[in-house]
């Protein structure tokens, strides 16, 4: 291990109170990192928080998203620092890994998202016109769409799942972490510290970010609390599902070894996908649900 640590990130012989210099730096840099990945668009972080976050329709509920995620990030980041300390790096950030956790993510978010669909809408259509007939009969035959009155958007608890799994994704970020600063850690003790303030950084930046998601309806004057409500719940719920089908279609064709057939910047190909076929269309869709219900019922 001595070896290693030498030939990665040789520690410096100057120190401040018997530390070296090394160990301040490598942790100023793992947060700082942090921060910036928070703010860049990343399809670890983005995608999840987003949908939580609009679907919880206010700035509080945003805000508690992306404190829920990244606190479970950065609890999942203290542990595989810890690991990446003990050599185990290459065995986190190679491809089927990757592709697994794709995989897993995609299989959580669809799971989600459905849950949350499902609990606002019921199917029925009337194939006997409005005959009287038996209650029971009524609930095998209707199959139109009709809201809930009450509107269920996906629980922001359920980030600390997502945010944990999530946390096993590997990009250019975490290979510093891992595999550098760690290495300027001093002993094993301390190994966790670098995954530590990468994830402080990153809650940071997060929760503003999810703050501002989970606001922008309100910045809509003709909507009402209940149309905000519905919009932010169908939204949330249908970028979780699709997002997650994304998620695992990508997870797949990296575990089958198609995706070496993707540029090396797959990340940012999920995350603009996600964005552009996924969030968009699905927030623009449950708008124009809601305001077409809206002119329904006059």
């Amino acid at each position: 291990m001595g070896d290693l640590r030498s030939s990665i990130s040789p520690q410096r012989k100057c120190s401040l109170g018997g530390v070296s210099v090394a160990f301040f730096e490598a942790l100023s840099y793992s947060f700082f990192l942090g921060l910036l990945h928070g703010i860049l668009p990343d399809e670890h972080t983005w995608p999840i928080t987003f949908s939580y976050a609009i679907g919880g329709a206010s700035g509080k509920e945003g805000m508690k998203a992306g404190l829920y995620f990244s606190a479970a990030f950065t609890l999942q980041r203290m542990l595989i620092s810890e690991l990446a300390y003990f050599a185990l790096a290459p065995f986190l950030i190679s491809h089927l890994f990757e592709g697994i956790v794709y995989t897993v993510v995609g299989f959580v978010m669809s799971i989600a998202g459905f849950v949350v669909l499902r609990k606002n809408r019921y199917p029925h259509f009337h194939i006997f016109g409005d005959i009287d007939r038996p209650k029971n009969l009524d609930s095998l035959v209707r199959q139109e769409t009709v809201f809930r009155a009450s509107v269920t958007a996906p629980p922001v608890r359920w980030t600390v799942i997502h945010g944990f799994i999530a946390g096993f994704g590997f990009g250019g970020f975490s290979l510093f972490i891992n595999t550098v600063a760690v290495m300027d850690m001093p002993g094993p003790w301390l190994g966790f510290l670098p995954g530590l303030l990468f994830g402080l950084g990153t809650m940071i930046t997060l929760v503003i970010i999810s703050a501002v998601f989970g606001s922008l309806l309100r910045l809509a004057p003709s909507l009402t609390s209940e149309e905000i409500k519905k919009i932010g719940a169908f939204t949330g719920g249908r970028t979780l599902f699709l997002g997650g089908i994304l998620f695992g279609v990508a997870g797949l064709l990296i575990v089958t070894g198609m995706g070496n057939y993707i540029p090396a910047v797959r990340g940012q190909i999920v995350f603009v996908l996600f964005m552009v076929i996924v969030a968009i269309p699905a927030f623009a869709y449950s708008w124009k649900e809601v305001t077409a219900l809206r002119k329904s019922d006059k």
